[in-house]
């Protein structure tokens, strides 16, 4: 449906039947948050949510409307550079510049960008973005690319071109997605490797409705303070870390860098156990991992909000919870849970009574499948 809507809309706007249709899935992380660029372990998951873009190429620039935003300022895919483009043009025009960097020349298109993505919950619309346009050009020029590839240049736009210093987690989440299968992902060598989400648990998103407010110099700080951190002890990321070297050093830190080090540290720990509890449906692992990842979050890293943890805590006491935790950068968005598939509505109907209890806000819960990662559907 979303698909057809997508195209109804190209139609719409530009009067002509487009060649080309991509859609690029957000993401729910998990476990292992703000680990990516510390070199470390992430476990997302790709969802059905998520971003489908029509287009073919055109002459003159490159023209988009948005299902969500309406149209944007147009860009020359062949001329773009950092700082060119705002809003969200910047990031088809930044995966322009990427792709240009390694395969020349673009050529200008005209899209329609349909979304099923919650707006600021968090789930990463940017990499989808991405990954959906990088798919795009993909198709209409014929070029070769891999999805880890494609990741990567995602990454270098958001880095170069748009100025936020993020990790491979989201755009690696889009691209390499795979049906009922969590991705564990080591962000220094991008290795894969997937485990099977039991069929018995829903995975949730429990949008709190406060869009994410984390800020690119927010985001930016705390890695330099987790830089900071690395260079202190001797190592090159806080992956090569453990808590002993950390409390070894810890005069040599202040109190800020020294817990955003201990959450990346113990995250780390928390990702790769989580990995073999998933494994064997072990639900007391499972529920104490996702919490001690959000307890750390909250204390260690300072990323948390009254509304994430109000919902963190309200889904843990909820029936049918398996896990729960925020998932995103932080300061608004979502969390994320997972649930008997037996009882969503007895949870879904609890967990948000409690959270308005809490806030005196209502709040959203979506049951998300997991699918398979960015891709062409048609030509």
């Amino acid at each position: 449906m979303s698909a057809e809507l997508a195209l109804e809309l190209h139609k719409k706007y530009f009067g002509i039947t487009p060649k080309v249709l991509t859609f690029a899935p957000g993401r729910i992380n998990l476990i292992g948050e703000h680990t990516d660029y510390n070199g470390g372990f992430v476990m997302p998951a790709a969802i059905d949510k998520g971003l489908w873009v029509t287009g073919r190429i055109v002459d003159g620039e490159t023209k988009m409307i948005s299902s969500i935003t309406g149209t944007s300022k147009p860009f020359c895919a062949n001329t773009t550079e950092p700082g060119d483009s705002s809003g969200w043009a910047k990031y088809p025009a930044g995966m322009a510049w990427a792709l240009r960097s390694k395969y020349g020349p673009m050529p200008n298109l005209e899209c329609a960008v349909y979304s099923t993505l919650p707006s600021g919950s968090g789930v990463s619309s940017s990499a989808a973005i991405e990954m959906a346009f990088g798919m795009l050009w993909k198709a209409l020029v014929g070029f070769e690319m891999t999805a880890k590839g494609m990741a990567l240049l995602g990454q270098k736009c958001e880095n170069e071109y748009i100025g936020v210093n993020c990790g491979i987690m989201d755009q690696m989440a889009s691209a390499c997605g795979k049906a009922d299968h969590a991705i564990f992902i080591d962000t220094r060598n991008l290795e894969i490797e997937y485990s099977s989400v039991s069929e018995q648990y829903a995975v949730m998103l429990l949008d709190t409705k406060k869009p994410r407010a984390l800020t690119a110099s927010a985001y930016n700080e705390r890695r330099s303070q987790c830089e900071a951190a690395a260079t202190a002890m001797g190592v090159s990321f806080l992956r090569d870390a453990d808590l002993e070297m950390l409390q070894t050093n810890k005069s040599a830190l202040d109190d800020i860098t020294y817990r955003r080090a201990r959450h990346v540290i113990t995250e780390n720990n928390r990702c790769q156990e989580f990995r073999s509890v998933l494994d064997t449906d072990d639900r007391e692992g499972i529920f104490a991992l996702m919490k001690g990842s959000h307890d750390s979050l909250r204390d260690d890293y300072e990323v948390s909000c009254p509304e994430l943890d109000a919902m963190a805590e309200s889904a843990w006491v909820s029936p049918g919870v398996v896990g729960a935790r925020m998932t995103g950068a932080g300061f608004g968005g979502a969390c994320v849970a997972l649930v008997e598939r037996s009882s969503v509505s007895e949870f879904s109907k609890i967990c948000l009574k409690g959270y308005k209890e809490k806030t005196g806000k209502d709040g959203d819960a979506l049951v998300c499948s997991i699918e398979d990662g960015a891709r062409i559907l048609s030509f």
